[in-house]
């Protein structure tokens, strides 16, 4: 009975321990991933992978912690400008060209309760925002892509960038976006060969037909 009776009084001491936690230590762990922004000229708009930004646009990664499913916090330092890295130029018909900045996030605070950074990790050099170009319909991703060696998730969710961080299981490369879009009908090359084959088929049939206009005098 006295053995019951300190089961009980352990359990309920566990309960109330549970209960007296505040919420945030109950919660969830942050997750560490990648987030996309674009900029409006002031400040950073949270944005998704399948977004398409229009021409001028200036898009940012940053690979930071994330609570609640949020994309966590955007690129640091000033908002990069599309005339200081694109100039003034402007894409051409079916192109678009955006600025692409992208931020590997704090290395001290890569491993959280500032515990050093887990293998693979360690980010590389922070690089300066360039201009990419691809087809009016390119993503966020794709525009990234364009930029540095890009892994994505089942999802589509960005994984990696340049390696950063490590392996992920099951992610796959993603190819850049392409700088055309709307194209339709077969491609060229595919073209060039079946032209070539329907002149060799018409010099056939024509030989053909000689040899036998030629027997036939012959008779």
């Amino acid at each position: 009975m006295l053995r019951a009776y300190r089961v009980v009084a352990a359990v309920a001491l566990g309960a109330a321990v549970l209960l007296s936690l505040p919420f945030s230590a109950l919660a969830a762990p942050p997750s560490r991933a990648w987030g996309v922004w674009v900029s409006d000229g002031t400040a950073w708009l949270a944005a998704t992978p399948r977004d398409s930004p229009p021409d001028g646009s200036v898009v940012g990664w940053r690979f930071s912690e994330a609570s609640d499913g949020g994309i966590g916090e955007p690129p640091g330092g000033e908002l990069p400008s599309f005339e200081g890295v694109c100039g003034r130029e402007t894409a051409g018909s079916g192109h678009k060209r955006v600025v692409v900045a992208v931020d590997f996030g704090d290395v001290g605070a890569m491993g959280s309760g500032g515990e050093e950074p887990r293998p693979g990790d360690r980010p590389p050099a922070q690089a300066a925002p360039v201009c990419v170009a691809g087809a009016e319909d390119a993503t966020t991703a794709q525009l990234l892509a364009a930029a540095a060696e890009v892994r994505v998730d089942g999802a589509g969710g960005v994984v990696s960038v340049d390696g950063h961080p490590g392996p992920a299981p099951g992610a796959a490369a993603l190819a850049a976006a392409p700088l055309r879009s709307g194209a339709s009908g077969p491609p060229i090359p595919l073209i060039v060969g079946g032209a070539t084959a329907l002149a060799l088929l018409a010099a056939g049939t024509a030989l053909a037909t000689r040899r036998r206009i030629s027997a036939r005098s012959g008779h």
